[in-house]
């Protein structure tokens, strides 16, 4: 697609140790979709010798089984780490990266998906909840790389500046938009996203209704109209809050509400649709 080796899928865990094996089992649905950019591979874990096999890639993304994390996962962006910490030859992703940089001279974009799951005890197959998040992360996973297929990186790219609290909501929003040929800056609060809006000039912003206290979404939004921004300005809320506030998009000079959980296509299909030229 750019003169870069196809987008890697790699999945690590023990299958014989049932939910353990939920990385494994999402790379073997993987594998049948059919997306002809895409390579998946497999194992119980890694090794030092994957830094060549993300050697050249635009995009790698680790899919691993989680005891404790979030439903029905957390997906998050890898950074190159030093730190090696393996024990035999298992090596966490950042150090895959990290051997990568230093022996390649280049780093892929690369993301951890975390799957929850729950039994892992010793034995073959995936427990009910496993299961259930699996089928969600598989549609997540097809989405991203269906957006990544059909992006065009010669159309004028787009900034998108997240304004949210929660560091997992913002990656899931940032590999989505990033697959779809969007910038994307971010931001963790109200104070800070008016300072990076600035610095940025986004094309549009999304910030969250609820972070520091419970109106900071609007409150900040107001200042970013009062600061002279012009471009369109979504409100995220979880489900209710809309109501429960009585918030008037029109009178806050909001271009829209996006509804957590998100629903990513319509995240992707609202932004295009207000951007284009």
């Amino acid at each position: 697609m750019s003169g870069k080796k196809p987008v890697l899928i790699y999945g690590y865990g023990n299958p014989g140790r049932l939910d353990d094996g939920l990385g494994p089992a999402l790379v073997e649905r993987v594998s049948k979709l059919g997306f002809d950019f895409v390579e998946t591979d497999a194992n119980y874990q890694l090794n030092i010798e994957d830094a060549h096999s993300i050697a050249g890639r635009e995009l790698v993304i680790f899919v691993d089984s989680s005891i404790e994390g979030g439903e029905p996962f957390v997906i998050s962006r890898l950074i190159p780490s030093r730190v090696i910490t393996f024990t035999t030859h298992h090596v966490d992703p950042s150090s895959i990266l990290a051997l990568c940089e230093d022996l390649f001279d280049e780093c892929p974009d690369a993301w951890l998906m975390a799957i929850r799951g729950y039994s892992f005890g010793y034995g073959e197959g995936l427990s009910g909840e496993g299961l259930r998040n699996l089928d969600k992360a598989i549609d997540f996973i097809k989405l991203v790389l269906s957006l990544f297929k059909g992006k065009n990186m010669a159309e004028k790219q787009k900034t998108i500046l997240i304004i949210d609290d929660d560091p997992d909501i913002r990656a899931s929003m940032r590999i989505v938009l990033e697959s779809a040929g969007f910038s994307v800056g971010e931001a963790g609060d109200g104070e800070e996203g008016l300072k990076v809006a600035e610095k940025i000039k986004p094309d549009a912003i999304i910030v969250d209704l609820m972070m520091e206290t419970v109106d900071a979404g609007s409150r900040v939004s107001t200042s970013l109209k009062e600061s002279g921004y012009k471009g369109p300005i979504f409100l995220l809320s979880s489900a209710g809050d809309a109501v429960r506030y009585n918030i008037d998009p029109k009178e806050l000079g909001l271009a829209g509400i996006f509804q957590k959980p998100i629903d990513h296509e319509v995240l992707i299909n609202t932004l295009k649709a207000k951007l284009q030229d």
